[in-house]
């Protein structure tokens, strides 16, 4: 049997080559004796936390790292064979906490090498190993019967791993720690803190309940950054991304908006259609908004009334993929009906857009079918231009970020109205949440274009509508 001895302040602690460490203490303790640094209070709950799912929302410079690596360390050691993974977006930022163990390992005076198939890994005497990742699934699914995995800044790693690597834990029961600063309203992390379940130990750690940052230093940093970076970085508050369409405090307002005075006037009401046709991959999709109008009070000047608007989703839906073009009018004329025979005894006036780019065949189909004989409808070309343009065949060119701008103008004035039981609320919801203006989508965004060509018409027909308020 090997045995070691190792000097570490304040007193000795004894390593069995075959059973590892043992015992030691609580690893807040152990971090104080052992590796001479003292956990703050809050670190001391980290440390000392017995659970399977650990979710940690940290200011920067709060010593997560630190937290991490002891607290992984402190497991190898008690538990041999233990296998602990370390997953960060790209492996050289996983290979700094990997290194910071490495830094532990050495103060301890234990010999570590690699596991000789991971240039980022570090096999311990009693056969725990701990290896560092960058997040990429394929990296990940040749491993199993995980202790601990370990996902540092959380919210910048691809989503994709987590479902990669949850499957890992299933036979060993092992823990999963995800720790990050904020980084837009998004992400596997985001939901983990902001949408707390019984099956995660959620923290949050901002900067003023840190000791080592003083309060002179956060004011500077405040007036550095302004103020929502600085309650990104240093408060924990998860902002709106730069790429990020719409916040989701804008999307949770619409579900609930402000009211709106005046008495009114269904007769006015108008209903605008936008469809976006899928292409092969794509989900053709269909939403239905109501404009409707309400009177307010006389002007004593001119004795007219003032009209505000409301723009109410009426309807949302993603057909199957691969649906049959031909059966498009029909499903329209069904929608339309439902939403007309709601209005009732009134008749909205009934407006369709549709993006249909190289869709001739379709544009024609549209044309004919007296389904739609009531109906205005508008071919559209989205397009890279600067402004509005009449194209050959009546097709309309529309440059994408003005479709996009009178959309999020409209969200902003609080002008949409989202009811929670619209038929496809929930899809169209997420489909705002994860739209990314910059076009790199991680999920589906043809609610959103059909939205956005919908409102583009309605604006396009009442330009009131986003006029300021006097």
């Amino acid at each position: 049997m090997l045995f070691f001895e190792l000097d570490s302040p304040p007193g000795r602690v004894s390593f069995d080559g075959a059973a590892g460490f043992g015992p030691l203490p609580a690893a807040s303790v152990w971090a104080a004796e052992a590796l001479g640094f003292t956990p703050d209070p809050l670190q001391i709950k980290l440390l000392d936390l017995e659970a399977l799912r650990i979710a940690l929302c940290t200011s920067r410079q709060l010593g997560k790292t630190q937290i991490a690596a002891t607290k992984a360390l402190h497991i190898a050691l008690t538990r041999p064979k233990s296998l602990i993974l370390i997953f960060c977006p790209v492996g050289r930022q996983a290979g700094e906490l990997l290194g910071r163990i490495r830094e532990f390992t050495q103060m301890l005076g234990i010999r570590n090498r690699t596991d000789g198939n991971n240039p980022r890994s570090l096999v311990l005497p009693n056969g725990s190993r701990f290896v560092a990742l960058s997040d990429v699934p394929a990296t990940a699914r040749s491993y199993a019967s995980v202790t601990v995995i370990i996902v540092d800044e959380a919210a910048f790693v691809d989503d994709a791993i987590f479902q990669a690597i949850s499957p890992m834990l299933a036979v060993s029961n092992g823990a999963m720690w995800v720790l990050s600063t904020p980084d837009g309203q998004t992400g596997r992390f985001h939901d983990i803190c902001t949408k707390p379940t019984p099956a995660w130990s959620v923290w949050f750690a901002p900067a003023t309940e840190c000791p080592r940052i003083s309060p002179e230093f956060l004011a500077l940093e405040r007036e550095f950054l302004g103020e929502a970076l600085y309650r990104q970085e240093y408060e924990c508050a998860f902002i709106a991304s730069k790429t990020q369409f719409l916040d989701r405090e804008l999307i949770a307002a619409a579900t609930v908006p402000p009211p709106v005075r005046g008495k009114p006037l269904p007769s006015a009401t108008e209903f605008f259609v936008g469809v976006d046709v899928g292409k092969r991959i794509d989900h053709s999709a269909i939403v239905v908004l109501a404009l409707n109008w309400f009177e307010g009070q006389q002007n004593p000047v001119d004795m007219g009334r003032e009209l505000h608007p409301r723009i109410n989703l009426l309807h949302a839906e993603s057909l199957p993929l691969g649906s049959a073009y031909f059966d498009l009018p029909a499903r329209l004329k069904t929608i339309l009906s439902r939403c007309q025979e709601a209005h009732a005894p009134y008749t909205p006036k009934v407006t369709l857009a549709m993006d249909a780019t190289g869709e001739g065949t379709l544009i024609e189909l549209m044309r004919a079918s007296k389904a739609l004989d009531k109906v205005y409808f508008h071919p559209v070309t989205i397009t890279g231009g600067l402004s509005k343009s009449d194209l050959k065949d009546s097709y309309t060119g529309i440059p994408r970020p003005d479709l996009l701008t009178r959309l999020r103008s409209a969200f902003e004035r609080n002008l949409i109205h989202l009811p929670l039981d619209a038929p496809g609320f929930g899809d169209f919801e997420h489909e705002l949440v994860h739209f990314r203006s910059d076009g790199r989508q991680p999920e589906h965004d043809d609610l959103v274009f059909a939205s956005a060509l919908a409102m583009w018409f309605l604006v396009q027909s009442r330009k009131e509508v986003l006029l300021p308020k006097r």
